[in-house]
């Protein structure tokens, strides 16, 4: 179920790049990321209201746990990607990002005492090598990003946060706490950190965010949806049910299931790097599924 959920992550998060990029695009990265919280919050309290009693197994211990996994994955991680973004570009920052199961792996040790396997360590180096293959390609007139080592500090950082943000995520679950009321937390812890340093930077005066849903809503809820909602969702069920640095390398695959979602939208045709990389990629995650 863990590997599966992590499968399912990497899914959702492909057609969350597509609609947050085309949401962007519309009204602004900052508008996009104050709106698309809450939506999921919202979401989340939906669901929640036909749960019986999703919070029983929570104490005071694992809300900590999972409050700092909302920080540190969802705010501090996604804030760290999104300043990579602007400095490095989306290829090179997609490929930074793909160290995030390294960080995992190492977090899961001390944190959780998920010491990896062999298969699994292999598993893990096969399905980033395939993932580092495609994603370092460079497209026919694309233009050249620029190679700061500041944009690959805050990538390295993204990464980090997103993996130790997991690790924290699962020993907050105990594997006593619905992974579901696990998300609405961080997703809860998340959306106030966000909203508090967005007012504390200035930063809402005029936003206009009505004017903003009117232009891009439908792309902004779609994304809510597939990511902050069912997306983390998902990452946390697969947390549970599999060690971290398996769930972060399967959930890691984003960049290559983007492929056949580009050809679709955008005519894109795959070279053979990118489907050797793939298929790479795949051979990993099969190792990774097998017990």
């Amino acid at each position: 179920m863990g590997e599966l959920a992590a499968l399912g992550t990497a899914c959702c998060w492909a057609v969350t790049s597509l609609v947050f990029a085309e949401a962007a695009r519309r009204v602004g990265a900052l508008r996009v990321n104050l709106l698309r919280l809450p939506m999921a919050g919202v979401l989340l309290s939906l669901t929640l209201a036909f749960r019986e009693l999703p919070f029983a197994g929570l104490d005071r211990s694992r809300l900590s746990y999972l409050a700092a996994s909302g920080v540190v994955g969802l705010v501090a991680g996604d804030l760290a990607f999104f300043e990579a973004l602007r400095r490095l570009g989306p290829r090179l920052s997609a490929l930074v990002m793909a160290s995030a199961p390294i960080f995992a792996f190492v977090a899961g040790v001390p944190l959780l005492g998920e010491v990896p396997s062999a298969r699994a360590g292999c598993g893990t180096v096969l399905t980033l090598a395939g993932i580092a293959w495609v994603v370092s390609e460079r497209r026919h007139g694309a233009p050249a990003s620029e190679r700061s080592p500041a944009g690959i500090g805050f990538g390295v950082l993204g990464a980090a946060c997103q993996g130790v943000g997991l690790a924290l995520a699962k020993l907050g679950m105990a594997e006593a706490v619905d992974p579901l009321a696990a998300t609405w937390i961080r997703i809860s812890v998340a959306t106030t950190a966000i909203w508090l340093l967005a007012a504390l930077g200035g930063r809402l005066a005029g936003i206009g965010l009505l004017g903003a849903l009117q232009r891009a809503g439908r792309f902004v809820l779609a994304g809510a949806f597939f990511g902050p909602f069912v997306g983390v969702w998902l990452s946390l069920v697969a947390a549970r049910y599999t060690a971290v640095g398996v769930a972060a390398t399967i959930m890691a695959t984003t960049p290559v299931l983007l492929i056949p979602l580009v050809a679709v939208t955008e005519h894109y045709r795959p070279s053979l790097r990118a489907v050797l990389g793939t298929v790479a990629a795949v051979v990993g995650v099969a190792l990774l599924f097998v017990k």
